[in-house]
């Protein structure tokens, strides 16, 4: 899928616009781009940088990470019988059956290990991640925060400097954080090894 690959497929970006009753020209007043550029983006000409990115999931009220993985959704809710498809809708999701993610200008893998619905057709209602962060790396280019859904953390492996609103706590290994919604946080990797994080949403995100 594109989003693996670093190249973005945005097909959510048209429905999620027209889900709000926004028009192109409405979506480019309220993020302040062109309605030039967000057409590109709808058609998967253009690739967004991450600040355009973050603008954009905000104004449609969605967030960044449902945006990019638009076509893993298409393809699982297709018809196709092969088990990494099938895995994202069932009570287990084996380790080869991850779903890798990538987001623009960020160098740190994350692996979805969580399905995004259970059998019976019933929504899956959090999002799992294992996160490798690299030595002297911050997990995201800024403080930001989740608008609509919590977030805890789980230090498998490293040390990290964590920043919450004005607060800064050294983190150890085996060590656990809870990020409320709406609260500015960023983190970095401290040690000479890579940090290896359990990452829990308190919603689906993908």
């Amino acid at each position: 899928m594109n989003s693996q690959s670093g190249n973005l497929d945005l097909n959510r970006i048209r429905s999620a616009r027209k889900q709000k009753g926004y028009t192109l020209k409405q979506v480019a007043e309220l993020t302040g781009y062109s309605v030039g550029y967000i057409s590109l983006l709808e058609r998967n000409q253009k690739q967004p940088s991450l600040t355009a990115l973050r603008k954009i999931a905000a104004c449609l009220e969605c967030s960044e990470v449902w945006l990019i993985m638009g076509e893993y959704a298409e393809e699982s809710r297709s018809d196709r019988a092969d088990e990494a498809a099938s895995a994202a809708h069932d009570y287990v999701m084996r380790r080869e059956n991850r779903i890798p993610m990538r987001i623009p200008e960020i160098d740190v893998d994350y692996s979805i290990f969580t399905p995004s619905s259970l059998p019976g057709g019933e929504t899956a209602q959090i999002t799992g991640l294992i996160v490798h962060l690299k030595p002297g790396c911050w997990i995201t280019e800024r403080m930001i925060s989740h608008v609509n859904y919590d977030e805890s953390v789980f230090l498998l492996q490293g040390e990290l400097e964590l920043h919450m609103d004005t607060r800064v706590y050294r983190i150890r290994q085996g060590d656990s954080f809870y990020v409320p919604q709406n609260t500015l946080h960023n983190y970095l990797n401290l040690s000479g090894e890579e940090a290896v994080c359990l990452v829990y949403f308190s919603k689906l995100i993908y």
